[in-house]
């Protein structure tokens, strides 16, 4: 089975399963989400395609979802109601990690795809 060689690959595979881990936290301090959160599961997803499909181009599909869902997380209220209350620890901690994790897999799919193929 082939694991990323790359760093970077590396660094945006555990970036976006941060930003999965964070649904749960972010469920356990209130925040609304569907019983089975599809987030949760397309972060996850991302994050194995990161780390585990060879092809360069492949990065896209990790890349797109951390696109997306940063943009779903900036229109939509409640990852703002939740920044805007950080006495809601729970909710507070788990959206300031989703973001995290959602930048730092954007930036390192972005680094990967921007990094040289070793020679064969």
């Amino acid at each position: 089975m082939y694991v990323a060689s790359s760093t970077y690959r590396r660094l945006a595979a555990a970036g976006l399963a941060a930003a999965a881990v964070a649904i749960p936290v972010q469920i356990a301090g209130g925040m609304d989400y569907p019983v089975v959160p599809p987030g949760l599961l397309i972060l996850t997803a991302g994050a194995l395609v990161a780390l585990l499909v060879r092809p360069k181009w492949a990065l896209a599909v990790p890349t797109l979802i951390a696109v997306f869902l940063s943009f779903g997380a900036v229109v939509n209220d409640n990852a703002r109601d939740a920044l805007g209350d950080p006495g809601d620890f729970l909710a507070f901690a788990g959206t300031i990690l989703q973001c995290a994790g959602l930048v730092a897999g954007l930036v390192f799919c972005a680094l990967s795809l921007t990094e040289r193929e070793p020679a064969a």
